[in-house]
């Protein structure tokens, strides 16, 4: 796992920002703030190159049309 600096103001505001949009049980706010953890080191992780591919990046583009939508707009062009 990458190694991490002490957060700073800014880092705070934005942490302030993402619990504000929260829900208001504990629980339920744990695990999304587990999944969003889990999307940043997934997809996130511009410190980790892969190996034989000196500078190169590849990216993962999330997206939120759905499968079959996404489909049938291709097709429609």
């Amino acid at each position: 796992m990458p190694e991490v600096e002490k957060p700073d103001l800014g880092h705070r505001r934005h942490a302030i920002q993402i619990v504000a949009q929260l829900p208001e049980t504990q629980g339920d706010a744990l695990l999304i703030l587990e999944a969003a953890r889990d999307f940043v080191l997934k997809f996130l992780a511009e410190d980790h190159l892969e190996e034989g591919r000196p500078g190169r990046r590849e990216g993962v583009v999330l997206t939120l049309v759905p499968a079959a939508l996404a489909t049938s707009l291709a097709s429609a062009d």
